[in-house]
């Protein structure tokens, strides 16, 4: 019997093996492809070029002998898994916070946010090399990816030198179950090497089940996206009283389509105000250049914050200002959605009293729009005219549309305790770390 278990998991060590190797295979067969990549952003992208060496796994800082890793990939994951931190530095104030992302957008944001509470960089490419040097350098005891951001070397290499590996706000689309079904290979390997994944609802906890993981290494939590235990919900009925709307996260192509939804709202209400805010932070110039070319009076807040009376569209071209910004809009476009790029969180407008109008693309926040929907504060806008007609219905009927708004925050409000439990699962995983710090590292070309 002993003989047997042990054929066993060598098969299974095997068989990891051939997973993490075919994929290291690719990832050097796509070497070039990758450099050219970076090249085409270092060129194009002031701010990439920025610790660029940093997403080689070289750093400036000084090393480690210990930390907590938090990784988000851009501005809204980022936000997302930074909740945790006021009670991670309360409970262990003694390790300091290495936090990771991917895009600029999500550098500035953390940075602005966080910057005297962590250690800030970017998250290497997920080579072994590369991941190598980054735990070298920081040694996590405890590492955590926020909703779908699986990098199997980084968490291969966590779990072999020791560190707890969790996934929290765990995201699985069907989109993203189908490619994982097609290569389970590489899925079961990795979810072999995490300790602890906390699905942010039940459609994706039971798409982890379907793809085999075991039920004890899940824990439902709810989505920390939508849970803010300090935020009163603002009444929908306290607004401006002149129309106010919002197009917030756009995408390129975007902004043609909410510029040219508002000339169609000039004419029934000329009083009428757009406030515009880009995503990504280098597109604020070429979004400023398309608002001077539309013929309407045009307002940039890095040159006059205060909105004035006669402005038709204000550029919001600063970070971290939109969510206050959504305080004083009724209505607010969710960018991201008229493109494929399945939306972004819609929840953070109408905490904040707007009504909410959105594309067809939004698989990343569906199970958050279906309840808004039934609650009527959601509605679909694919074209201007579109677009306009549902900002200028919500408007007319303002008196349903506060009602509406109330019942959509009533259905976020149901994800209220998410961030506890996720918080208590964090603080679980970070007791049960108990490797010495100066532990013995496994060469990061070492295949386990």
């Amino acid at each position: 019997m002993a003989k047997v278990k042990t054929t066993s998991r060598l098969r299974g060590r095997s068989a990891n093996s051939l997973w993490i190797g075919v994929y290291n295979s690719i990832l050097l067969l796509c070497l070039p492809l990758i450099a050219l990549i970076l090249l085409k952003k270092w060129l194009r992208k002031p701010g990439y070029k920025k610790h660029f060496l940093q997403r080689l796994g070289v750093y400036g800082c000084k090393r480690l002998p210990a930390c907590i890793h938090l990784h988000g990939v851009s501005v809204g994951e980022c936000a997302a898994i930074a909740k945790l931190i006021p009670e991670l530095r309360k409970q262990h104030p003694h390790l300091p916070i290495v936090f990771t992302c991917t895009t600029v957008a999500g550098s500035n944001y953390i940075e602005r946010h966080w910057g005297e509470q962590v250690t800030h960089t970017y998250l290497p490419l997920d080579f072994q090399l590369t991941v190598g040097a980054f735990l070298t350098h920081f040694n996590p005891v405890l590492t955590m990816s926020v909703e779908m951001e699986w990098w199997p070397n980084l968490i291969r290499q966590s779990r072999n030198q020791g560190s707890r590996v969790m996934l929290v706000n765990a995201r699985m689309t069907d989109r993203s179950k189908n490619r994982y079904a097609n290569m389970l290979g590489l899925f079961t390997f990795m979810v072999s090497k995490v300790h602890k994944i906390l699905p942010q609802s039940e459609l994706s906890y039971q798409a982890f089940r379907e793809l085999g993981v075991p039920p004890e290494k899940l824990m439902l939590c709810g989505n920390i996206k939508y849970d803010w235990p300090e935020l009163k919900h603002a009444d929908p009925a306290q607004k401006p009283s002149h129309l106010t709307w919002i197009a917030g996260s756009t995408h390129d192509t975007e902004e043609i389509a909410v510029v040219a939804a508002h000339k169609q709202l000039l004419q029934q209400n000329p009083a009428a105000q757009l406030i515009i805010a880009p995503r990504h932070p280098e597109r604020f110039d070429d979004v400023w250049r398309l608002l001077q070319a539309s013929g309407l009076s045009c307002q940039r807040y890095s040159h006059a914050p205060t909105l004035t009376a006669n402005t038709q569209v204000y550029l919001l071209d600063t970070m971290g200002k939109l969510f206050a910004f959504y305080r004083d809009a009724h209505v607010a476009f969710i960018g991201g959605s008229l493109v494929k790029l399945g939306g972004h969180n819609p929840a953070e407008a109408i905490v904040q009293g707007a009504a909410v109008v959105m594309g067809s693309s939004r698989r990343n926040c569906e199970d958050i729009c279906a309840p808004l929907s039934q609650a009527g504060a959601f509605v679909e806008g694919n074209e201007p005219q579109q677009i306009a007609r549902e900002v200028i219905g919500f408007w007319q009927n303002s008196a349903t549309t506060a009602q509406q708004v109330q019942a959509g925050q009533a259905a976020i409000a149901k994800h209220n305790g998410a961030l506890h439990k996720t918080t208590l699962q964090v603080l679980y995983q970070l007791k049960q770390a108990q490797r010495p710090v100066h532990s013995t590292r496994l060469h990061p070309m070492v295949i386990r």
